[in-house]
């Protein structure tokens, strides 16, 4: 089969989609942890249930019981209870394991209620956090009953400071994307997430605002490059 440029972005496209997820894997220094499992907690229908292990060995497997709401009763996005889990799974004593009582296969179950609700009243992302949510904003699945506006082709994290999204239109799918600049830390230098504006945004600006925000830079990955850092900081 021969594929034209137009199908072999749409692949591209879910390429992108598919590695997204990897971004914000359980990284704990040279420990690595997958999801094992997700599941409702049998007590607590406000509660799910999150199976973390090393992808080796299922007795080294933990499950987290993390609430769906916030204390005010409003759902807590699960990217946030991603975010929060990764600071409960690397920050735990170890000895906090050995204590907690067993499901009925046998894995240690952690309640981490309590740290979830201290994240989301006090959110402190990391870098793969804000990449994620970037991309995530373009990020849509690969069938979409109606074509994006804008689809994500591709992600670079340039540093610690800043990404690069590469992204094309209904119109240029036959194409290189273009690449996006986007902040991921405020002038403060605390990483942030959130650049559902931008989503909103892109549209109207691609038709000639965008111009002015070209990036004199060669990237071999898409035709131009606009940076929306100083934009985004004013905005």
């Amino acid at each position: 089969m021969a594929w034209d440029e137009t199908g072999l972005s749409g692949l591209q496209a879910q390429l992108a989609h598919e590695m997204l997820s990897r971004v914000t894997a359980f990284t704990f220094g040279p420990d690595v942890r997958l999801v094992r499992g997700v599941m409702t907690s049998p007590d607590r229908p406000d509660a799910g249930r999150v199976v973390l292990w090393d992808g080796r060995h299922l007795d080294n497997s933990v499950a987290y019981d993390v609430p769906l709401t916030d204390p005010q009763g409003g759902n807590i996005p699960a990217g946030d209870i991603a975010a929060a889990l990764r600071g409960v799974a690397s920050d735990g004593p170890e000895h906090e394991t050995e204590k907690a009582p067993r499901d009925a296969f046998g894995i240690p179950v952690i309640d981490a209620s309590a740290r979830v609700h201290a994240f989301v009243a006090e959110p402190r992302f990391r870098v793969p956090d804000a990449l994620h949510a970037a991309a995530a904003a373009f990020s849509l699945s690969p069938e979409p009953e109606d074509p994006p506006e804008l689809r994500l082709r591709g992600f670079l994290l340039l540093d610690q400071a800043t990404c690069r999204l590469y992204l094309d239109t209904p119109e240029s799918q036959d194409a290189p994307p273009f690449g996006l600049d986007l902040p991921l830390q405020d002038k403060k230098g605390a990483v942030t997430v959130g650049l559902t504006a931008v989503h909103t945004a892109l549209p109207v600006l691609l038709l000639g605002e965008l111009e002015r925000m070209r990036k004199d830079v060669h990237d071999p990955y898409c035709h131009t490059v606009y940076d929306l850092a100083d934009w985004l900081s004013d905005s």
